[in-house]
């Protein structure tokens, strides 16, 4: 009979006294250390059961020296998109790293100069822009154009940039963080188009992939015609098996001059590669019943954005975004006041931390992220709280 993975995601479970910042970063970061945390982007669901299990396996050896990359790891890599996302890799095309955000550092030093354009569509996880003004590039940012409640890109404006400003590297978010919006396959071969007329190299985080809600499907950057000589693809189980602490994450880079560039900013800053026990999660993780897990949390998340989208919508003049795919829903309060304003309210009112949408650069402001990856109950009362306090004198 086949085996199918059991996790009972309505479960509550304390994340108090483990170090999580999600809690332990809320007095710093909101000024009230009991107000409940929906910010940042890891889930209140636990961790798969076959996951913990693989790690206190290994833990039950008492060494933990030095360790090699074992094939079977790059085996699941290749199996895990196969499978999963119909992307056919080769083992030596991937590269084992700490972090997404670290591979979009190594990519920025590897494929552009100092005082080169970098371009992003704003509003974007905050690290496009850190990450590029740290390495001293500069960053070229073309705002999403909002259509309806959805984003998308304006190709026009990207091709004026790109004609103009002549940037090295762009920075893509597929899919999107903060908006969920999943890339459909013609938008995707426009950027590939113009990225390589102007000889633009294309970095694309998919680390949001795993979590995509039907009818839409992930289209990866590396099935898309032209990319795969200029490109690098990153991806992470932080996201879909909540295991961001483990620094587990890869890229995939079919060019092998775009790699050995990758690898040589890597051997630089000493940065490549994952620990033992990030190493065992990958390979856990990325197996069937990793699938059967995925299929699984993702119809929860389904359910919990739906219902926490539907409510939300109840407040008048606010916009709010139904994901097509990651577990953090994308609120327009812009009508409410200034974003300090609003972000108070919340917190002393409704008793909520959220994402402030400044983080995502000069066109989040006024919005905030919410994360729906917690038990649905904990969830919905939250937002009902928000509902109350944002309706209030209408």
């Amino acid at each position: 009979m086949e085996k199918k993975v059991s996790v009972d995601f309505d479960r509550e479970i304390s994340r108090l006294g483990t170090g999580a910042e999600k809690y332990e970063a809320r007095q710093a970061l909101f000024g009230k250390a009991d107000v409940e945390p929906f910010w940042v982007a890891d889930m209140d669901l636990p961790t798969p059961p076959f996951v913990t299990e693989a790690l206190r396996t290994r833990l039950n050896h008492s060494m933990f020296g030095y360790t090699t990359v074992p094939p079977t790891l790059n085996d699941a890599i290749v199996w895990w998109q196969k499978t999963q996302h119909g992307v056919d890799v080769e083992p030596g095309w991937i590269r084992l790293s700490p972090s997404v955000v670290t591979s979009i550092a190594m990519a920025v030093q590897a494929l552009s100069q100092p005082e080169d354009g970098v371009v992003v569509f704003s509003p974007v996880y905050g690290p496009f822009f850190f990450v590029t003004e740290h390495n001293q590039r500069r960053i070229i940012d073309l705002p999403l154009r909002l259509r309806g409640d959805e984003y998308v890109m304006d190709f026009e404006a990207l091709e004026k940039c790109l004609q103009a400003e002549r940037p090295s590297l762009l920075l893509l978010c597929n899919p999107h963080n903060p908006g969920g919006r999943v890339w459909r396959r013609t938008e995707l071969e426009q950027l590939v188009q113009l990225c390589n007329q102007y000889n633009v190299k294309i970095f694309s985080d998919e680390i949001h992939c795993d979590i995509v809600y039907a009818p839409h499907r992930h289209t990866s950057l590396l099935n898309i015609d032209g990319a795969r000589d200029n490109c690098i693809v990153a991806h992470s189980i932080g996201k879909t098996f909540n295991t961001s602490g483990l620094n587990a994450s890869f890229v995939i880079i079919p060019n092998s001059s775009i790699r050995k560039a990758f690898v040589d900013a890597q051997e630089v800053s000493h940065c490549g590669g994952v620990n033992l026990l990030g190493k065992i999660a990958l390979e856990a993780a990325l197996s069937p019943d990793g699938a059967d897990y995925k299929a699984k949390l993702v119809q929860y998340l389904h359910n919990n954005v739906r219902d926490a989208v539907a409510r939300l919508r109840a407040i008048p003049q606010a916009t709010v975004m139904m994901p097509e795919a990651t577990f953090l829903v994308w609120c327009d309060f812009r009508a409410f006041g200034p974003w300090p304003t609003v972000m108070k309210k919340l917190i002393h009112e409704a008793d909520v931390a959220l994402s402030g949408g400044t983080f995502f650069g000069p066109a989040g402001k006024g919005w905030f992220r919410l994360n729906c990856a917690h038990p649905s109950q904990k969830l919905l009362n939250a937002v009902d709280r928000m509902v109350t306090v944002m309706t209030a004198g209408y």
